[in-house]
């Protein structure tokens, strides 16, 4: 094959199957949330703008605590991949950021993101939901703990005279009840109220 032949081969498959191009880009701003679940934390896109000369998105992922980011940008046809590199010492936990990232250039409106290999998606729950559980006592449902990892209802713990029953709202505790078999009340207690150590 001539190197003519090669040349153009060369220039004619770049142009059909695209040419990976680095792309100046900034982190604006990154914060980590100390107070989500890292690790039901979803990476998602959560706001996209473009500007005449730069386009700016906010995004969510998670990474390693207490470190610092250093980011590459390279694009591919309407495919842009940003690669954040965690440098510093970091700390032994994962924390959930958001993230504003300029590029200096607007990009197409149909541009998809990915960051560290993960497809930015707009209208993806912060959150991944959890399946329910349920809890049952004598084939009756007596409470759940939801798609957010809330309990409730109640549970109840059979024991050799008397039954035991924990009251959840909303993830908190809310009373015990001891019952005898029969379903009387002998005890009940709250935060505020107790009738017994039992």
């Amino acid at each position: 094959m001539s190197k003519l032949t090669f040349i153009l081969l060369l220039t004619f498959s770049s142009q059909i199957f695209g040419q990976k191009l680095n792309i100046e880009s900034k982190i604006l701003s990154v914060e980590c949330d100390e107070n989500i679940d890292a690790y039901r934390f979803n990476t998602r896109l959560t706001k996209d703008s473009i500007t005449e000369n730069s386009r700016i998105i906010h995004f969510s992922t998670t990474a390693t605590c207490c470190v610092d980011f250093e980011l590459k940008s390279n694009k591919v046809d309407n495919i842009v991949k940003i690669d954040l590199k965690e440098t510093g010492i970091s700390c032994e936990c994962i924390c959930a950021y958001d993230f504003i990232v300029q590029f200096e250039q607007s990009l197409n409106l149909d541009t998809r993101f990915y960051v560290n290999n993960k497809l930015l998606k707009k209208n993806v729950p912060k959150l991944k939901l959890y399946e329910r559980r349920y809890f049952v006592f004598e084939n009756d449902t007596t409470g759940f703990d939801d798609e957010n990892g809330l309990r409730q209802g109640f549970i109840v713990f059979k024991r050799k005279n008397d039954l035991k029953k924990l009251y959840y709202l909303n993830g908190k505790f809310i009373k015990m009840e001891i019952t005898d078999l029969k379903g009387t009340v002998l005890i009940v207690e709250t935060d505020e109220y107790k009738t017994s150590d039992y």
